[in-house]
C-alpha cells in the first residue's frame, strides 16, 4: 500500500493494525470495567471504542478492496469481530439505560 495521505480513513497497514490493537484494548477495558461493577464507565467505553472499531473496520475494508495482498483476512475478520462485539454491547447498554 502506498503511504500517501488521502481521504479520511487509515491508509497504511500499520495504521490499520494499530486501530485493531486499540479496538482490542477497548474491548478488554470494557470487560474489566464490567467485572469491577462499574457499569456506566463500561458502557461509555463500549460506545467510544465501538465508534473507533467502525472507523477502523471501514478503513480495513477499503484497504482490502484496494490491495488484497497487503491487507490480510486475519486483520479484516478480526477487526470485524471486535467491532461487532463492541457495537452490540454498546447498543444493548443504551437500550437498557433507556428502558427499552
Amino acid at each position: 500500500m502506498s503511504d500517501k495521505k488521502r481521504g479520511l480513513l487509515f491508509q497504511t497497514k500499520k495504521q490499520m493494525n494499530n486501530g485493531a490493537i486499540a479496538t482490542g484494548l477497548g474491548f478488554v477495558l470494557y470487560l474489566v470495567l464490567l467485572v469491577l461493577g462499574l457499569e456506566l464507565p463500561a458502557d461509555l467505553v463500549a460506545i467510544a471504542f465501538g465508534v473507533v472499531g467502525i472507523f477502523n473496520s471501514l478503513s480495513v475494508l477499503e484497504g482490502r478492496r484496494r490491495n488484497r495482498e497487503d491487507v490480510s483476512y486475519n486483520l479484516l475478520w478480526g477487526q470485524l469481530a471486535l467491532t461487532i462485539f463492541l457495537v452490540a454491547c454498546a447498543v444493548l447498554a443504551v437500550r437498557q439505560r433507556m428502558g427499552l
